[in-house]
């Protein structure tokens, strides 16, 4: 009798001992598929990028490429207007921004008193876009005469119409880039603010007297989802009086020759592996993604033909 109990004794003890090395086994395989998974490299991991809404639908287009060649690598999609993202990069809630231009002044400061270890990489080119009503005769607008309208010194088209003049109150970056390309010497813009780009677009395809101004990205997503996008034109603009007034396309912005043309950076912090990592994609392999979305490559994509 003794010798069964204590055979049953030694019984539970053995089971016991080994489901608890079967649970320790699991543990420490479970820790290292989550130490696998975590691990940050610059084809794996966690990046939380932030992007101007004006480039949203860019963004969407080319991050999952991204992903299908880097299957370990997530990426985070927020977008938002600048000042927002801005403060959360600085703030670490963010580790990467694509913006339109180069950082100011201020800007610059910001991110010298955080000490923020980032770069910049141009990754693409866009514009701004002036848009007028159809039934608008105006053939086209220097740089000069736009600045003047956006700042109150012409106030009437040529057939003594008032000019009413618009643009996208939340897009404060359209507002600083337009200024610094157009109207250098001055720090305010005087117009109607609308609540967002298709307010500017309905209310420019509505008002004959109507002036607005557009971010090229946003462009053809804008005339496809409005059905009143057939009565609004895209006006071409000359540099200086005397030039030869050219459209927006991909091509003029790519050239140079569209006057109110910008670049389009990709910022990020230098100790995340994962963000270098999609900057020097962005700025290479990627570029062939910008070819086909609404914005501009910042470099020709080389296209390889092998031959068999």
């Amino acid at each position: 009798m003794y010798g069964r109990k204590r055979f049953g004794f030694i019984f539970v003890v053995v089971l016991v001992v080994i489901c608890v090395a079967v649970v320790a086994v699991f543990r420490i395989a479970s820790n290292r598929l989550d130490s696998a998974v975590t691990i940050e490299t610059a084809k794996s991991g966690l990046l939380r990028f932030g992007v101007e809404q004006a480039l949203g639908v860019t963004a969407e287009d080319i991050v999952p490429v991204f992903s299908r060649y880097y299957s370990d690598a997530s990426i985070e999609l927020e977008t938002g207007f600048f000042p927002d993202l801005f403060n959360r990069f600085l703030q670490e809630e963010i580790e990467a921004m694509l913006w339109r231009g180069k950082p100011g002044k201020y800007d610059v400061s910001l991110l010298e008193r955080e000490k923020m270890n980032y770069r910049l990489e141009p990754v693409a080119r866009s514009a701004i876009v002036c848009i007028v009503n159809q039934a608008n005769p105006v053939p086209f607008l220097c740089v000069e005469d736009l600045a003047k309208i956006y700042t109150a010194r012409k106030i009437s088209w040529d057939n003594g119409n008032d000019i009413e003049v618009y643009l996208n109150g939340k897009d404060l970056r359209l507002q600083e880039q337009f200024l610094a390309l157009a109207v250098p010497g001055d720090n305010r813009l005087t117009a109607w603010h609308a609540g967002s780009d298709e307010d500017v677009m309905r209310i420019v395809a509505e008002n004959t007297r109507a002036i607005g101004i557009l971010p090229f990205s946003r462009l053809g997503e804008l005339k496809s989802a409005e059905r009143s996008s057939s009565t609004f034109r895209v006006v071409p603009l000359c540099q200086k009086r005397g030039g030869a007034p050219v459209m927006p396309s991909q091509n003029t912005i790519y050239q140079e020759k569209y006057p109110l043309g910008y670049i389009v950076y990709y910022m990020y912090r230098k100790e995340k592996a994962l963000a270098a990592g999609f900057g020097a994609w962005l700025a290479k392999e990627g570029q062939k993604g910008f070819v086909r979305s609404s914005l501009v490559p910042y470099r020709n994509p080389t296209y390889l033909i092998q031959l068999q």
